[in-house]
């Protein structure tokens, strides 16, 4: 991305310094030249900002964030796009994140940990009423000010993310430590999918550390899938038990046994906090070892010199010869028995070692035996190159000379490491990659359209179940997109009751209804939508309608008036109308035929007058209502 510190966007937002990076976007902090007021703001990278699908998904979930307002999340105040850039305006906090207080910390005690997460709870429980799921819940994205207040970042803009997750660098884009199993999976997630990482955050404000770990985002989103987490208590002995039972409901793998939402988790935080029942947090307990002489144990014995004294000695010269002849004996024996060793040494033939590598196991046995020499197999391993059961390595080289009965160590051979492959129709195509990632297999894929397949799960796959593939060769999936996108019709002026029909037959999800008074459409009727009309939409995608309350209490009528001059085309004419508002012109020139279409205030007339002899002569008169 180009250098655009000092540029304005929008004719308003001045860029005056880069402040972070994120999966989607360069962060840069700015100025509202409008309102004189710092924000924060957000340049999508180039390669999203080619994708336009992904853009349509990104600025539909950036407008369904922007309708949220609490104290605890940060503002959305405008989107827009500029010569190639896309741009979220947000508000500014001046503060850190919390994952740099927890990194000075090393971890925080329960009780600033539990604060924290009730006001990230209050956040959520707010956009969960609103139908908006964060799904990237993690410590970089929760800001603290100076003052202690928390706010939440990014709300709404993880699903267009997901969407493009595996198209952008087959990598997994956001922070795959907090992610919910059934993020991982890559399946539908719920405001539930947001408890488990806040059962995740929870954890590594607790112990300063995240319950799971790996050398790759596939091995950790794996572990998030399959393996038990480690009790926070085994981290941290003084940690309160009630936090942590909160941590492991939090974070249960099967979605139904976690909190069943946000405000019911912040309940049992908000339960410990007044409870009273609160450990000192001082740190861990030094033990002091206990001194030699506290240990128990028996009591050192005393010798008897009473008894020591009582003992007989045996004679000396009694000992004296039978350690002599026992001297002479192991001479002799020693002196034969080197005399052999020697003869064996001096008269034991030599052989050269053959070359063994290839043959068979049965083969290389015989080779050698017909040399008189041994075979000890130290190892079998798998090899794309050497049959199985045949010799990849010897430790003796050949043509090396060795005596007789010497022992040659060989390396066999497994044959190709074969896997078999698994099935994957009907998984998503994250699960997919995971579960070939783990087997040693990679990947490839391209989409398609199905009207029968939800989008993200696998259409079919090359080769199919149970193929044996060596490791590290490809399987190909096609993946769907979900049904065809088409565009979306305008609503104007349908009534609700329609327009809803309409959504229902095209598979289509009325999000909310907004309601607005109106003096040009008539009450219960569609004024305006998001998205709007000729949008790209596919079936799943959520609909906004704003519908009239007809016009407010108080003030005139709209009326639609429509005149056909009775006059030939060509001829000039002018129209004005006189209402509530005064008289103004609708129309003044040359006739070209058809209807002309107006509108009153109120009550009043509109007035057709035609240009003859150079004067202007009322030839028509309509009184409205």
């Amino acid at each position: 991305m180009k250098e655009i510190r000092g540029r304005l966007l929008g004719n308003r937002y001045k860029i005056v310094e880069n402040i972070g990076e994120g999966g989607m976007a360069r962060v840069y902090r700015g100025i509202d030249t409008k309102l004189n007021r710092p924000v924060a703001i957000k340049v999508l990278y180039e390669q999203f900002a080619a994708d336009p699908d992904f853009l349509r998904r990104f600025k539909q979930e950036a407008k369904s964030a922007a309708r949220l307002s609490h104290p605890n999340i940060v503002n959305i105040y405008d989107e827009g796009e500029e010569s190639g850039l896309h741009y979220i305006v947000m508000e500014y906090v001046n503060g850190c994140t919390l994952k740099d207080l927890i990194q000075r910390d090393e971890r925080l005690n329960p009780e600033e940990a539990v604060q924290i997460l009730i006001q990230i709870c209050d956040a959520l429980a707010h956009a969960h009423s609103q139908n908006v799921i964060h799904r990237d819940i993690k410590p970089q994205n929760i800001m603290l000010t100076g003052e202690g207040r928390v706010k939440v970042a990014d709300f709404g803009i993880a699903r267009a993310a997901a969407d493009a997750t595996i198209t952008y660098g087959r990598s997994l884009l956001g922070s795959v430590y907090y992610s919910s199993p059934e993020q991982a999976r890559g399946s539908s997630t719920d405001p539930k999918s947001d408890v488990y990482s806040l059962g995740v955050l929870f954890y590594e404000m607790l112990t300063g550390v995240v319950p799971f770990s790996g050398e790759s985002p596939i091995s950790i989103a794996l572990k998030h899938l399959q393996e038990d987490v480690v009790p926070p208590g085994k981290l941290v002995p003084e940690l309160p038990a009630a936090l942590e039972e909160i941590v492991l409901k939090a974070m249960h793998k099967d979605r139904q046994l976690r909190y069943n939402s946000a405000s019911e988790l912040r309940s049992d935080l908000e339960g410990w906090l007044v409870s009273g029942d609160r450990r000192n947090y001082a740190g861990s307990l030094h033990f002091q070892r206990p001194s030699l002489s506290e240990r128990p144990g028996k009591p050192l014995k005393e010798s008897n010199k009473e008894q020591e004294g009582k003992m007989k000695k045996k004679p000396r010269s009694l000992k004296k010869a039978m350690f002599y002849v026992a001297v002479v004996v192991f001479l002799i024996l020693a002196a034969y028995w080197g005399y052999g060793l020697l003869y064996d040494f001096l008269v034991v033939p030599e052989v050269k070692v053959p070359k063994l590598t290839g043959l068979s196991l049965e083969e290389a046995e015989k080779e050698l035996a017909s040399l008189g020499l041994g075979c000890n197999v130290i190892r079998e391993e798998y090899n794309d190159n050497v049959p199985a059961n045949h010799v990849i390595f010897q430790e003796t080289p050949a043509q090396r000379s060795v005596r007789k009965g010497r022992v040659i160590d060989l390396v066999i051979s497994l044959g190709p490491e074969y896997v078999e492959v698994p099935y994957l129709v009907g998984k998503t195509e994250l699960e997919s990659r995971l579960i070939l990632t783990d087997l040693g297999l990679n990947m490839t894929l391209d989409y398609e359209y199905s009207d029968d397949i939800s989008p993200g799960y696998i259409i079919r796959q090359d080769p199919g179940k149970d193929f044996h593939l060596n490791k590290g060769d490809t399987v190909h999936v096609v993946v769907s997109e979900g049904k065809r996108p088409f565009p979306l019709r305008n609503f104007r002026d349908w009534s609700l009751e329609d327009a809803q029909e309409w959504l229902n037959i095209y598979g289509l999800v009325l999000d909310r209804v907004d309601e607005e008074y109106s003096e040009e459409v008539a009450e219960g009727y569609v004024i305006s939508q998001f998205p709007a009309a000729g949008e790209m939409v596919q079936a799943g995608d959520s609909v906004v309608l704003v519908v009239s309350k007809g016009r407010e209490p108080g003030t005139y009528s709209s009326y639609k008036i429509n005149v056909t001059p009775q006059v030939p085309p060509g001829q000039r004419i002018k129209i004005y109308i006189e209402d509530e508002e005064g008289t103004k012109v609708v129309f003044e020139g040359i006739y070209q035929g058809g209807t002309i279409h107006a509108r009153g205030i109120g009550s009043g007339k509109l007035v057709v007058m035609e240009l003859r002899d150079e004067e202007y002569h009322i030839i028509d008169i309509k009184n409205f209502p």
